[in-house]
Formats: structure tokens, sequence, C-alpha cells
């Protein structure tokens, strides 16, 4: 089954909308449950996607197993996500200003990790 591009290409942005309606709006345990697994959904088919589409040519083989200081790959793809989802439950379920001065942070570093991860991906291997 396929579906038309547009509909394809924004599906996981719909999912991060529906999340942010039912959070704003609604403060039961099943709708965070529901939120949670909406922001899962959206998340998965985000980093799958960049998996796919990638053009540096990631490969396993290149990998330093013995370093000690590198995440696991599922911990890195996922760990911007996280940030964003935490800022933006801070942000709309806190009324301190230095947690939603901290949510602003998080959010600003979640950003700059796609935008930079977006970038690199996007282009064959260099120099730096």
């Amino acid at each position: 089954m396929f579906y038309p591009t547009f509909i394809y290409e924004s599906l996981p942005y719909a999912y991060f909308l529906v999340c942010a309606y039912l959070m704003a709006f609604y403060d039961t345990w099943p709708v965070f449950v529901s939120v949670g697994l909406f922001y899962v959904a959206g998340c998965a088919t985000l980093v799958t996607r960049s998996g796919y589409r990638r053009l540096d040519r990631y490969k396993a083989t290149e990998k330093q197993p013995n370093n000690k200081n590198t995440l696991p790959e599922w911990l890195y793809e996922y760990l911007p996500y996280s940030y964003f989802g935490l800022a933006t439950l801070m942000l709309l379920k806190t009324s301190l200003p230095a947690l939603q001065f901290l949510a602003f942070l998080l959010m600003m570093v979640a950003l700059k990790n796609l935008l930079f991860r977006v970038s690199n991906r996007r282009k064959a291997k260099s120099l730096f």
C-alpha cells in the first residue's frame, strides 16, 4: 500500500501535532500514554527514514569498538528527540520560570543536534 508523497512525508509531524494538542488540553493518564505512543511512533519514523536516506554511508566496520566514550547507536539516534519531548513536557506542564528556561535550553540543544545531523547526513564524506 502506497501513500501519496504529501501524506507520507508529513505523517510524523502530524503525530507530533496530535501530541501537542493532547498535552495542551487534557490531563489524564490515558491521554499521557497515547501522547507517549504517538511521540514514539513519530520519532521512530523519522529515525528510520534518516537511516535509509543517509548519504554519508555509515558502516559498522568504521566504528571503533574499544572506544568507551561513544554512545550506543540507538541512544545516539533518539537522544535529541528525548530532549525535545522532555522540554515540551516541562514547558507545557510547569509554571516555574527556571524550569521553563531549562526547557527552552533543552529545545535549543535538541534542534541544534537535529539540524547538524540533517546537514551532515545529506552530503558525502568530506575531510571535516
